[in-house]
């Protein structure tokens, strides 16, 4: 598996492990310029994140990782009118409950649950086979935000930065 990040002055490419939290091609995250593919953004863009208002994106990294690492979002699940199209979410990308399910799964009124905890075969179900697929991490310099994805229909933990970039 490899990893390619963005935002500074060189790329690094590392063996990595699988299974790493995430957003698939084309998954719709809310900047301030709109919805743009997660695949479009780079660091230095401002990310509408649900606890925080727009923050400054540091880093994005590219991992490659089995499909079948991988969970598929049917946003009519999350919100049946919002006409949001499928996107793609690691199964250890942690979603954001803030109603029954919450309650079902954590005995709390909200909580991050893992997507992969989530499936159920229907709206959300696992990728099979273990073809390549590309991987987008967000991550900011200050801290693990939540931010909307799928036309806000949906929120997602982003990734927290190194201990060593932590101030």
């Amino acid at each position: 598996m490899t990893q390619i990040e963005t935002g500074g002055a060189r790329s690094i490419r590392v063996g990595l492990p699988l299974n790493r939290s995430g957003f698939g091609l084309g998954t719709g995250i809310l900047t301030t310029d709109g919805e743009l593919p997660v695949e479009f953004l780079e660091p230095g863009d401002r990310i509408v994140t649900y606890d925080r208002g727009a923050v400054r994106l540091a880093r994005v990294i590219q991992r490659i990782v089995a499909a079948n690492t991988m969970v598929q979002v049917r946003p009519p699940v999350l919100d049946p009118a919002a006409g949001a199209r499928d996107f793609l979410v690691s199964a250890r990308q942690k979603i954001l409950l803030t109603d029954w399910r919450a309650m079902a799964l954590l005995g709390k009124r909200a909580g991050l649950v893992e997507a992969g905890r989530l499936v159920d075969g229907t709206y959300m179900t696992r990728l099979t086979g273990t073809a390549p697929t590309r991987l987008f991490q967000l991550v900011f310099d200050d801290a693990r935000h939540a931010l909307q994805l799928a036309g806000g229909t949906m929120l997602a933990a982003s990734d927290r930065p190194p201990v060593s970039a932590r101030r």
